[in-house]
């Protein structure tokens, strides 16, 4: 957390669009100071049916349950996730793993949609219509929920829990192949559930290339009179790994979670430029894992 340096991005790992020299891990050796601190004993070896899962205790897999704690979600309680990419994922996968009754995942990847479907998701499709619309469409079809609702309660079907896992980078709906930076924050406002509670997980920062002068400053609008009067709690910011990545290595282990189904391409890295560049597009690549050996 720097302070000194870039103190214009304070607290925020250096600044995400100023990174400085920090080119990332994929490279056959790495320096990290002070690493011992952040290690974690796993069980064992190289190349067995966990290391895939362990990989991703580093970062994702923490950081979409931190997405789900952050969004307070519970035994029993709805979940709308935005964002199907790795942490959307991990965090619909995150909320099932706390009890959720039922999760829609929003996206536009079909391949991506599917993988949400596998582990029990609804899958939203945003081309398709308006996503909050269509969720809201999808409850008012379940009978037993229909069923179970006193009078009046027909009229606030949103859900508990929200997750914004894509941060300012969001896709607007009207014109798909721009950026809208507060799309998700404005549906997610919608879609929720009067004391309901807001995960934001996806990075919002300032942008040099907004379209204007307040999003490169990383100002957004926002519809705060409708959140007000829902009384909805808002969590964000970086992920404690180290809070959470022994209990769950524990559940990884103990076959009670299997994070690795997100896995898409096991690649050398001499093949990572060309998926980074697959990445950046969105295409059928969801969570490439480097091998060294």
């Amino acid at each position: 957390m720097c302070l000194t340096m870039n103190p214009d991005a304070a607290i925020a790992n250096y600044g995400y669009p100023g990174a400085g020299p920090y080119d990332g891990g994929q490279a056959e050796y790495l320096r990290v100071p002070y690493g011992d601190w952040a290690c974690l004993k796993l069980p064992g070896e190289p190349g067995d049916e966990f290391e895939d899962d362990f990989l991703l205790l580093s970062d994702i897999f923490p950081t979409a349950y931190y997405a789900a704690e952050l969004a307070k979600v519970k035994t029993g309680k709805t979940v709308a996730v935005f964002g199907a990419g790795p942490v959307g994922l991990l965090a619909a996968y995150s909320s099932m793993l706390k009890g959720a009754s039922e999760v829609y995942v929003v996206d536009k990847s079909d391949k991506r949609l599917k993988l949400a479907e596998s582990i029990g998701a609804v899958p939203i499709n945003f081309t398709d219509g308006d996503p909050v619309e269509m969720i809201m469409q999808y409850r008012q079809d379940n009978k037993k929920l229909m069923g179970s609702l006193r009078p009046g309660e027909e009229k606030a079907l949103g859900v508990d829990c929200a997750i914004d896992a894509v941060g300012y980078q969001a896709f607007d709906r009207n014109n798909p192949e721009e950026f809208k930076a507060n799309q998700v924050l404005m549906d997610i406002a919608r879609i929720i559930a009067p004391g309901g509670s807001i995960g934001v997980i996806g990075v919002y920062s300032a942008d040099p290339a907004g379209k204007d002068e307040n999003e490169k400053r990383g100002y957004l609008t926002l519809p705060w009179a409708e959140l007000w009067f829902k009384g909805v709690s808002i969590g964000t910011g970086p992920t404690p790994v180290k809070q959470m990545h022994v209990f769950l290595r524990n559940l990884i282990f103990n076959d009670k979670a299997k994070p690795s189904f997100i896995v898409s391409d096991r690649i050398s890295i001499d093949e990572a430029p060309e998926a980074y560049k697959q990445f950046d597009k969105r295409n059928d690549v969801v969570k490439p894992i480097i091998k060294f050996y």
